[in-house]
C-alpha cells in the first residue's frame, strides 16, 4: 500500500510520535526519531495509525488503553470518498479532522469548492491546522462539537463523518442541502459498524441503505456508557434459565448488523471461558444487563438486573432474523428525521420498530 494518494503523502500529516499494541495488549509510542523505518513502514501500510490515546490523558505512564484519534485505513477513506461522489466544486463539511490527511484529500478532489472539517480536541486540530496549511487547499479547520455541525457554513453539497456514531445527530441532516449526501459510520450494538450512505430530501429527512463493516472511534458523547462494567459485581442480580444461546450475532457481522436494528441502545460483549463465550449485554437507557452462560446441558445460566429482560428481547430479534431468511445488512437502511431515526428492511415503507421498548414506557 502505498503512502500517496492523488499527489498527498500521509507521512506528512502523521505526527511523529504514533501508538502501537504491544502483546500484553498496552499501546505505547513510537518516535520517528527513535526508529524511521518502523515508523514509515506503518504509516505506509494499509492500517489505521494511531495517534492519539485516552483522549491525551497520561494516565498510565505512557502506556495507553483507549484510542481517541487515528488516521484511517487508506482502503476504508478510499471507500468512503467513493460513497461521497465527490466532485469539482462542492462544498462539503468533515465530522472528525484528526490528523487532517483525509481532509486534504477531499480538498483535492472538489477545488476550488471548500472543505470544512472540525475537530474536538484543541490540540489534534492544531496538529490539522499547521499540516493543512503547508498545501494549496479550500480547507478550514474549526476546533468545535462535531455534533452540532457548523451552520455558519452551511449548506453543504456533502458531509461526511469519521466517527462511530449510535443516533445520528439532526443538525447534520439540516446542514446538508437537499439532494446532498451524508456518509457515517453506524456503530452496532454488537460491535460491527456500518458505513452508511443517506440522501438528504426536499421534506428534511434523510435516507439510505448500508455500504459494509467500518470501525471507527466513538462520537465523544456517544461513547458506550458503563454499564457493562457493573456486570463483574453480580451481588444484587437475580438467576434464571433458558434453552437458547443466540451465539451468533456477537461472531458474525450480517447477523450481529440485523440483530442491533431492533435492539438499537444496547452494549454488547463476550467474555472466553474454557466452556464457551458469556454473552454479555446491557441497555443504556434503562440500566438493565444480562449474561448468559452456556451448559452442554442446553439448559443456560442467565443473571440479570434492571427492569428489561435482555436475554429474552435478544432471543426474539435472532429468531427474527432467522425467520426473514439471514438479510445481509446490505438489504437493510436508515431514516433519519426531525424526531428521531429508524430502520427499515428493503424498502423505507418497511419499518423495524425496536424490541423490548414497549417495557420501559
Amino acid at each position: 500500500m502505498q503512502g500517496d494518494r492523488d499527489g498527498m503523502r500521509r507521512e506528512d500529516f502523521i505526527p511523529d510520535v504514533i501508538w502501537v499494541r504491544r502483546d500484553d495488549g498496552w499501546r505505547v509510542p513510537l518516535n520517528r526519531a527513535d526508529d524511521p523505518d518502523t515508523w514509515l513502514a506503518l504509516v505506509n501500510g494499509g492500517d489505521a495509525i494511531v495517534t492519539q490515546m485516552d483522549d491525551g490523558t497520561d494516565h498510565y505512564d505512557g502506556k495507553g488503553i483507549t484510542p481517541t484519534s487515528s488516521s484511517t485505513a487508506p482502503w476504508l477513506m478510499d471507500k468512503m470518498l467513493g460513497l461521497l461522489d465527490l466532485q469539482k466544486g462542492l462544498s462539503v463539511l468533515e465530522i472528525g479532522t484528526g490528523t487532517g490527511y483525509n481532509a486534504a484529500l477531499i480538498g483535492e478532489k472538489v477545488a476550488p469548492g471548500r472543505v470544512i472539517t472540525i475537530e474536538i480536541a484543541p490540540t489534534v486540530a492544531e496538529h490539522a491546522r499547521a499540516r493543512l496549511a503547508r498545501t494549496d487547499l479550500p480547507v478550514t479547520v474549526i476546533t468545535g462539537d462535531g455534533t452540532l455541525g457548523y451552520p455558519e457554513g452551511s449548506p453543504y453539497d456533502r458531509t461526511v463523518v469519521t466517527a462511530d456514531v449510535f443516533d445520528v445527530p439532526y443538525s447534520w441532516v439540516q446542514q446538508t442541502r437537499p439532494g446532498g449526501l451524508i456518509v457515517l459510520p453506524l456503530a452496532g450494538s454488537f460491535q460491527y459498524g456500518t458505513l452508511a450512505r443517506l440522501a438528504v430530501a426536499d421534506d428534511g429527512t434523510a435516507s439510505g441503505r448500508f455500504h459494509g463493516e467500518a470501525a471507527f472511534m466513538y462520537l465523544r458523547d456517544q461513547r458506550p456508557d458503563k454499564t457493562l462494567s457493573r456486570i463483574g459485581n453480580q451481588d444484587g442480580a437475580q438467576f434464571t434459565w433458558t434453552s437458547d444461546y443466540p451465539h451468533e450475532p456477537f461472531v458474525d457481522f450480517n447477523a450481529g448488523f440485523a440483530v442491533s436494528t431492533r435492539l438499537f441502545g444496547w452494549v454488547t460483549s463476550t467474555r472466553e471461558e474454557d466452556d464457551g463465550a458469556i454473552l454479555r449485554m446491557s441497555h443504556r437507557a434503562s440500566g438493565s444487563w444480562a449474561t448468559v452462560s452456556p451448559s452442554d446441558t442446553g439448559s443456560h445460566a442467565v443473571a440479570y438486573e434492571g427492569p428489561r429482560r435482555l436475554w429474552e428481547e435478544l432471543e426474539a430479534a435472532y429468531r427474527w432474523w432467522i425467520d426473514a431468511g439471514r438479510p445481509d445488512h446490505t438489504r437493510f437502511g436508515l431514516t433519519v428525521t426531525p424526531t428521531g431515526q429508524t430502520f427499515w428492511l428493503d424498502s423505507p415503507d418497511n419499518l423495524l420498530p425496536p424490541i423490548g421498548e414497549e417495557t420501559t414506557g
